[in-house]
């Protein structure tokens, strides 16, 4: 199989993934699906227009006439994105283990008020007695947690490492 067709069968199941996960899943502090378009090998998502971008705006690179956002809106951001993450964790069923948190996935309403986007990396979480799914490691491993890097072990607790990892760089 060519590179490229790999490629491409990546990209329709990572689009696939993100349109299901969106569309059966519901919550304030979770992106909404506004459309969706797929044309041969080329696709689009359509997520409800975000004011102010990502917080990855807001915290890096900051033009000299922008200021840093200040303390409790950074607070409000974080308690929004947890937020979003622990309805995926608890409330989904079955539970969803995001795999991409990250400043970029991060949007934000006029308000402040933060939504998780792209879910692309999303895989459906353990159900019954399990405490985990196995797959391939994915994303970038200074984010991975240690033991689903070693072990391509994943659970809602490698999210958490994650969000920690994520919080400490927005200092």
């Amino acid at each position: 199989m060519s590179r490229r067709l790999i490629l491409m069968k990546t990209l329709l199941c990572s689009v696939t993934v993100m349109v299901v996960v969106i569309s059966l899943l519901g919550h304030p502090h979770l992106v909404n699906l506004v459309g969706y378009c797929a044309d041969g090998d080329q696709r689009i998502l359509v997520y409800e227009h975000m004011v102010s971008g990502s917080l990855e705006d807001h915290l890096l690179d900051l033009a000299p006439s922008r200021t840093a956002l200040d303390w409790n809106t950074r607070m409000k951001i974080a308690r929004g994105a947890a937020k979003g993450l622990e309805y995926l964790h608890e409330s989904a069923n079955p539970s969803v283990i995001y795999r991409d948190f990250k400043a970029s996935n991060i949007l934000l309403n006029k308000d402040f008020n933060a939504k998780l986007s792209d879910f692309g990396l999303a895989k459906l979480g353990p159900t019954g007695d399990q405490t985990h799914v196995s797959t391939r490691v994915i994303g970038i491993y200074g984010y991975c947690a240690p033991e689903y890097a070693l072990t391509g072990q994943l659970s809602t607790k490698s999210d958490v490492y994650s969000v920690n990892l994520e919080l400490y760089s927005w200092r």
